[in-house]
């Protein structure tokens, strides 16, 4: 939603000297003078556990043997540009992505990491703020049957949730596997002997029983209760959902390309769920957390191999269906990993300076944004925050990071604060 020039806003433009800001500065943050229409939807790929930066988008080859590790780097579509060549897939894609190196915060602990990342807020106990795939999902609604916040196959991680917004808000999670054959998912399918009619007989009775129930109830969650239960009838009644949902109507050699991996089919599912009109898909891996013998397990199929083939099949067919200018596409992670391999030929937490891939959703691909030290220790330029990561993304998709959401409490919080926008995304 594009924000109009209000007196807020001319208050700001008088303090604009002492900030040393320009007007062109506070129309920027304020989305008015961008041109194209917002994405419509949003795929984050979530790395649980934390990708090492030196192993994949941001390798030192220059750098000691114990730092730059045992992946060399390789040319990519993108003269001057290199990865690693753990992602010969994504090497080929590198025009369409912006890969953020200079990524930064201080949360070097699973939770607190996560917790700032997926939200934008850097929050610890006593505090409860939503995920950005739980705000999209409030601010746009659903859509066509489907929830407007799914989780592929699961939410990933616990700071996935809706926060103040709500239980009502959190992610639909498909569960099971996508790449298991007869996958299906969870509480989509009713039994066979159950009719169309007496489903709607049993939504009634359900609802009778539970107005008893609402009368009493003070802690919201009856109303979260009935809001999952409005989206499970929806899901089973809407022929077009489900068929987003079926893996089985999509030919073989469509899923090959994706890779039949956990990884690869969730990027394939995520695709047909945003074509269908989801706002939000959070694409989940485990995992990642390497403090020993990160190469081996870098290398299974499910790490690094499913990645790049999943990530790059999702970039190439949104781009082939003329999807990727309406759809967002980020690759996260909670933080990096340590510069110099430990002991046990892992690395540890390190959440100094580590990467971030963008593409999609009027995008500027081709590029590096920001760099890493020589070690991939530390940010050399243009150090960028989760909070300006969330705000980007809020303003890619229309979404005024500045609006404030009620909470359970009454009070009313900003989507997020102390961001901004990082231009190089879309200039």
């Amino acid at each position: 939603m594009r924000e109009r020039m209000t007196r807020r806003n001319f208050v700001q433009i008088g303090g604009l000297g002492a900030l040393g800001l320009t007007l062109p500065d506070l129309l920027w943050a304020t989305d008015t003078h961008r041109s194209a229409a917002p994405a419509r939807s949003a795929i984050l790929i979530w790395l649980n556990g934390g990708l090492s930066h030196h192993d994949s988008f941001d390798p030192k080859p220059d750098a000691l043997p114990e730092i730059r590790g045992e992946y060399a780097p390789i040319a990519t579509s993108v003269a001057g540009v290199h990865v690693a060549e753990s992602l010969p897939h994504l090497s080929r894609k590198m025009h369409h992505l912006a890969v953020i190196r200079s990524v930064t915060h201080q949360n070097a602990a699973h939770d607190a990491g996560q917790a700032h990342m997926l939200s934008g807020y850097n929050f610890g106990p006593g505090h409860n703020y939503p995920s950005i795939g739980a705000v999209v999902g409030y601010e746009r609604g659903p859509r066509g049957g489907l929830p407007p916040f799914i989780a592929v196959p699961s939410e990933g991680s616990a700071y996935m949730h809706a926060g103040h917004l709500g239980s009502a808000h959190n992610a639909f999670a498909v569960g099971g596997d996508p790449s298991m054959p007869g996958f299906s998912v969870r509480d989509v399918e009713e039994p066979a002997p159950i009719s169309a009619a007496r489903s709607l007989r049993r939504q009634h009775l359900l609802e009778q029983v539970d107005e008893e129930f609402r009368q009493i109830d003070t802690s919201g969650v009856l109303r979260a209760m009935d809001q999952f239960t409005a989206r499970a009838y929806d899901l089973i009644r809407s022929p077009s959902a489900r068929a987003a949902l079926d893996l089985e109507r999509v030919d073989g050699r469509t899923r090959d390309q994706y890779g039949r991996t956990t990884l690869g089919q969730s990027c394939l599912l995520a695709r047909r769920l945003v074509e269908a009109g989801v706002p939000f898909v959070t694409v989940s891996a485990n995992d990642w957390d390497h403090h020993q013998d990160l190469y081996p397990r870098l290398e299974s199929p499910a790490m690094l191999p499913a990645l790049d083939r999943g990530f790059a099949a999702l970039v190439e067919d949104l781009h082939q269906r003329g999807m990727l200018e309406s759809t967002i596409v980020v690759l996260m992670t909670e933080f990096g990993r340590t510069p110099r391999i430990n002991g046990m030929r892992g690395r540890d937490h390190w959440s100094r300076a580590f990467s971030v891939a963008f593409c999609g959703g009027g995008v500027r691909g081709g590029q590096l944004i920001g760099a890493s030290d020589a070690e991939g220790a530390f940010p050399r330029s243009r150090p960028v925050t989760p909070e300006d990561l969330a705000h980007s993304i809020y303003v890619l998709l229309g979404i005024d990071p500045e609006r404030e959401l009620p909470s359970a409490s009454g009070r009313r919080i900003q989507i997020v604060r102390n961001g901004q926008m990082i231009r190089e995304l879309t200039s």
